[in-house]
């Protein structure tokens, strides 16, 4: 197998300046450059990349924390994430963590050796201070704001978006509202938003028999009509925390013979095939900020609008 020294000899030239071409650094002439990569070809030399990472000091990888490989919301992003690196010659490591505690500081402590050159939290348990502690180590982007944390994110105004559709439906008289969320306020952000747009708008708390916990997958929103029914059988409509949930909702609901609306998240192929309104997070444009605010060299805080699309039976 060749190596660099075989490449610098049949070429004629030293290994740093074949290095300095490996590495497509300047001041090398274009004849030498030439000279070089023929040299390159007849060998059918291929640079290790260990020892690239080690003369570079970059891994030319980035990691990518994500509570769950299955649920759509994550997998929107990840393709975003995914695609704006490979424009970059980057890889993407997946790290999963089950909104685990231990496993994400682990993920830190490998930024930490530098197993990364940055690291992007789609979602997290640990704070925003142990996150900090890393911060010295490489960049680290939250794909949720980051608020006064001079942490980098790109994120959508939820609380904003939250309000708007609370608001229409306050507009339009509904009462005995139903909501799905996946994890409780103290440990998720996005159910804390949409408790206190809750508020804001009807001017008081959702109350326990309408709102449905746990919700991730199709499954979880059949469970939640089951629930949201018996709690409150005067039940109008569902406000689900994700497409895939309130697919799964509507598939209850049509099965009980019930023409109850009800509302999604994320634009999902779910809303568009089912016929009805989503929250477009716009989770595209996130992927790809939180990529390229790891080469950022100062703290980068991008808020991309979200979009509510009004689909099926909502106004009658």
């Amino acid at each position: 197998m060749s190596n660099i020294r075989d490449v610098a000899k049949l070429s004629g030239h030293s290994v740093s300046t074949v290095s300095r071409v490996l590495n497509d650094q300047n001041y090398v002439a274009e004849e030498t450059k030439q000279d070089i990569l023929n040299a390159i070809k007849e060998l059918d030399y291929h640079p290790n990349d260990v020892a690239r990472a080690l003369s570079t000091g970059k891994t030319y990888t980035i990691g990518v924390v994500l509570p769950y490989l299955k649920v759509p919301y994550f997998q929107k992003l990840i393709s975003a994430i995914t695609q704006a690196a490979f424009k970059e010659d980057y890889q993407v490591t997946l790290l999963p963590s089950d909104y685990n505690e231990e496993s994400e500081i682990k993920y830190l402590e490998m930024l930490k050796h530098q197993a990364f050159d940055g690291l992007i939290f789609t979602s997290r348990s640990i704070s925003f201070d142990k996150i900090l502690e890393y911060k010295r180590y490489g960049n680290i982007t939250c794909c949720e704001d980051t608020f006064n944390y001079p942490i980098s994110c790109a994120y959508t105004n939820r609380e904003e978006s939250f309000i708007k559709v609370f608001g229409l439906l306050k507009k339009l008289n509904f009462e005995h509202i139903g909501v799905t969320a996946s994890r409780n306020e103290q440990n998720s952000q996005s159910t804390k938003l949409t408790k206190s747009a809750y508020q804001k708008v009807f001017g008081h708390e959702i109350a326990s028999e309408n709102l449905f916990m746990g919700a991730q997958v199709f499954s979880d929103g059949q469970e939640a009509v089951k629930y949201l029914l018996k709690e409150d059988p005067k039940l109008k409509i569902i406000f689900a925390n994700s497409d895939q949930v309130a697919a799964g909702a509507l598939k209850e609901l049509k099965a009980r013979g019930l023409e109850i609306p009800v509302i999604g998240q994320e634009d999902l192929d779910y809303s568009r095939l089912m016929n009805f309104s989503t929250i477009d997070h716009q989770l595209t444009e996130i992927g790809e900020y939180a990529f390229w605010s790891i080469f950022e060299e100062g703290i980068v805080k991008k808020e991309v609008p979200s979009e509510f699309i009004l689909r099926g039976e909502i106004i009658k």
